[in-house]
């Protein structure tokens, strides 16, 4: 749980971010991690956003795979969290989007997919068109298999950001290396 020490941690950017504190005080650490983590891995895409290393859409992709970790351990709960989540960020003016913004796209996708209540597909009823080249380059992120997403939490850990990662969003791209790494060697066997 990293509540209080998040919170203060992005204070300290100083830059625009999705995390409200309203909404960390009514929903607690589960937002805050999770609000952490999508700013977090935002400010590593923004080091060099034309990486050519990097798939197309890579920081949706992880985020997504948090998300759905993280929803599955909620149960019920998560899905009021994620509209309060989204919601604020879906009526934002056009421009430049908030650090950690890339969780809307990440949520989209995961409904899109029934990885999430369909409920929350009416947050987005707004939108004119589905971002479709982004969704066909998350679909071929989940078929290259688990080795991407042990890539992907390498690629973060090893970034040198200023403020550092939040501990837990370290700790969320450890294991996320861990069981990459196990579950690709579970399916050579």
């Amino acid at each position: 749980m990293m509540s209080r020490s998040s919170l203060a941690q992005e204070d300290e950017l100083d830059l625009h971010t999705l995390m409200d504190r309203e909404l960390a005080v009514a929903h607690g650490s589960s937002y805050v991690d999770l609000a952490a983590f999508a700013i977090d891995i935002d400010r590593v895409y923004w080091l060099d956003p034309e990486d050519e290393r990097l798939p197309f859409g890579w920081e949706v992709f992880l985020t997504e795979h948090l998300l759905l970790d993280w929803s599955n351990a909620q149960e019920h709960r998560g899905q009021a969290l994620l509209a309060a989540l989204c919601a604020p960020l879906l009526v934002e003016k056009p421009g430049e989007p908030p650090l950690g913004g890339q969780i809307v796209f990440a949520v989209y996708d995961a409904v899109v997919r029934s990885a999430l209540p369909d409920e929350l597909r009416d947050l987005f009823a707004s939108w004119r068109s589905a971002p479709r080249e982004l969704l066909h380059a998350l679909h071929e992120l989940r078929e290259a298999g688990p080795a991407i997403l042990k890539q992907l939490a390498e690629h973060c850990l090893r970034a040198e950001l200023q403020p550092p990662l939040a501990a837990a969003t370290r700790q969320a791209l450890e294991q996320l290396r861990a069981s990459s790494a196990e579950h690709a060697i579970l399916s050579v066997r």
